[in-house]
């Protein structure tokens, strides 16, 4: 069976390419509504380096123990292992992922003073956390949760992480959207979640193959993995990414200790090797190792505490070991220059994440009411550059959080619009109109053509269905309006004039309160150009993008059998990788491995066995 499963992996990975994204243009995810797992191998790096703020550091390490609720069985398991972390540098950095605790117990005080995080983790570990057609009680263990770290005197959880996301695929788009990203009744929110598994591979050309392959020439980190449909996972990304707008994902390393138990019992010293193994592989690629390991006889405290040593020895100072709630300091520090991605509120604070020079490496842009500027990372001197966000010295706001407690997304679109520009950004609201590219690391402000005077991005705060994507490939977006009232395509042409397309848009992004409606682009015939893929409750269609008109064909007499990609406005928990529209929901958790998923041939109509 061993066998077996390894070689279903195997071609598994064939079919796939190491590639998870469906996705086409490099920059949608900043406008998407909430996809989990964007990042990949070709994904823009976002080093250590660039967000510890330390120098002679390559890699972090944080040891994050899930479960707890018993305060005296975790104490007598970590007390070898905070003894020796406090051993090299004075600090036992240690975060414990709670379920529930007495916020009044004495040890919880001994922890925070030697340096441990106490985090969450849901007060029932229901798993998967969104099941039995239940949302508000998925809400309420997290919540509930949230609430009691903060009640801790002295504590500040900043991370959240989905009970078995490591056995399951149980953390879902839906949860992330509608229960991670939003407040507790109380008001208290986090920001990070380490719930994503992070997959080293032999695709990842930085990697020798030593650390990939296993003596037998076999995928040494994949056969971790509990079956052959686990998707909770994005593949050579050892680094922190944001997920929406709002939530940093610290992806965890594969193996943890519930992996080496699961196919090779408990206290394997295999498990251990392998381990140290995918931490080499996080340094070479200068990441964060997020380890998740449990006191439930799976590894022993000792084993731990050889990993530590190990790792010690091997690199020393390059390798710091932090807690989650250490190493959002940092990041909020240094990389964002004192501005969380969450607001004081808990909202979108204006904070994009992305390449602007198309180096490789992530850039910051900042841009609320206190902070409007470009910081790019300088990867020859390892030090950061902060540039006019925008010439005149007029700045440029994502969102508005002048009405406390009420954020405003004011509709800046990224794209590119010059062939001149690496980075485009179009702006068309009450405060400005104008299109911005980044060029030859600064921003030019251009005017906003007369032919896109009416194209409003936001509208009295709300989303107008502007986006900006490359559907023919030819290196610049096309403006897509899409919204109840208007729905067209729009190209530069030969003149500089942007002119409107033969083939109309075929729905709405957006309903008309501004909120998501439901659709997707997708390149699902594997084409290289997006497609459009919509459900809603009202509407149910494909559309193939076609090249010879410059616009989606009309849908075919296959009607695809789609679930929700939205209910009634929310996120449903859909998204789409390796080939296949997943969907994991309060409505999901007694099919298959928890999810329901159509291949993308099925979705086509093609006939193809289900993947099980």
């Amino acid at each position: 069976m061993r066998l077996i499963l390894t070689a279903l992996f195997m071609t598994l990975a064939f079919v796939f390419g190491g590639v998870l994204s469906a996705q086409t243009n490099s920059l949608t995810y900043l406008d998407e509504f909430l996809d989990p797992y964007y990042p990949g191998i070709d994904f823009p790096k976002l080093t250590t380096p660039q967000w510890l703020g330390e120098p002679g550091v390559d890699a972090v390490v944080t040891l994050g123990m899930d479960d707890m609720r018993d305060t005296g069985k975790y104490e007598a398991y970590l007390r070898p292992i905070l003894d020796r972390l406090k051993a090299i540098d004075g600090r036992a950095a240690v975060s414990i992922m709670t379920c529930e605790v007495d916020p009044n117990d004495p040890q919880l005080q001994t922890w925070l003073a030697e340096g441990l995080s106490l985090e969450t983790h849901t007060v029932d570990h229901p798993c998967p956390c969104l099941q039995g057609s239940d949302f508000a009680k998925a809400k309420s263990t997290y919540d509930r949760c949230v609430d009691v770290m903060f009640a801790i005197p002295g504590n500040h959880p900043v991370a959240f992480r989905f009970p078995c996301m490591d056995s399951k695929n149980t953390p879902s788009p839906r949860a992330f959207a509608e229960i991670v990203s939003a407040t507790t009744d109380k008001g208290n929110f986090l920001q990070a979640s380490s719930s994503v598994e992070c997959l080293f591979t032999p695709a990842d050309p930085i990697l020798p193959k030593s650390i990939t392959l296993d003596e037998d020439g076999q995928e040494r980190f994949r056969r971790y993995l509990p079956f052959a449909s686990f998707v909770n996972k994005v593949e050579n990304y050892p680094y922190p990414y944001v997920v929406g707008k709002t939530c940093w994902e610290f992806p965890c390393t594969v193996p943890d200790d519930w992996h080496g138990q699961n196919i090779q019992q408990p206290y394997n010293p295999k498990t251990v090797d392998d381990l140290l193994i995918a931490i080499d592989a996080t340094v070479i690629k200068k990441g964060i190792a997020n380890i998740v390991f449990h006191p439930h006889n799976w590894l022993r405290p000792d084993q731990m505490v050889t990993v530590i040593d190990r790792v010690n020895a091997k690199y020393g100072k390059r390798v710091k070991f932090l807690t989650f709630k250490e190493c959002m300091q940092r990041i909020n520090q240094n990389l964002l220059a004192g501005h969380p991605i969450r607001s004081a509120a808990g909202n979108d604070n204006g904070v994009r994440i992305l390449d602007l020079n198309q180096d490789g490496f992530l850039d910051v842009l900042i841009g609320n009411e206190e902070h409007q500027v470009a910081r790019v990372w300088q990867p020859n001197t390892n030090q950061w550059s902060d540039i006019e966000f925008a010439s005149a010295g007029r700045g440029v706001q994502f969102v508005d959080n002048s009405n406390p407690g009420h954020c405003v997304d004011l509709g800046v679109r990224f794209g590119r619009l010059s062939s001149r520009a690496t980075v485009s950004m179009l702006v068309n609201n009450e405060r400005e109109q104008a299109i911005y590219d980044f060029v030859d690391g600064k921003f030019m402000r251009v005017v906003l053509p007369s032919e896109l005077s009416d194209v409003r991005t936001s509208s009295s705060g709300i989303d107008q269905g502007i986006r900006l994507r490359d559907l023919d490939g030819d290196g610049l977006s096309e403006i897509i309006i899409a919204n109840p009232d208007t729905k067209r395509i729009l190209k530069l042409g030969e003149t500089g004039v942007w002119e409107k397309s033969e083939s109309p848009m075929p729905a709405a992004i957006v309903d008309d309160r501004g909120q998501d409606n439901g659709v997707r682009f997708v390149d699902l015939n594997r084409d290289g150009h997006d497609d459009l893929i919509v459900s809603n409750g009202k509407e149910s269609s494909i559309r193939l993008y076609d090249s010879t008109i410059g616009g989606f064909a009309p849908q075919s007499n296959h009607m695809p059998d789609l679930p929700r990609i939205v209910r009634e406005s929310t996120n449903n928990g859909v998204w789409f990788a390796e080939d296949h529209l997943w969907v994991q929901n309060e409505d999901t958790s007694r099919l298959p491995d928890g999810i329901d998923r159509r291949s993308f041939s099925q979705l086509l109509g093609e006939s193809e066995e289900q993947l099980d």
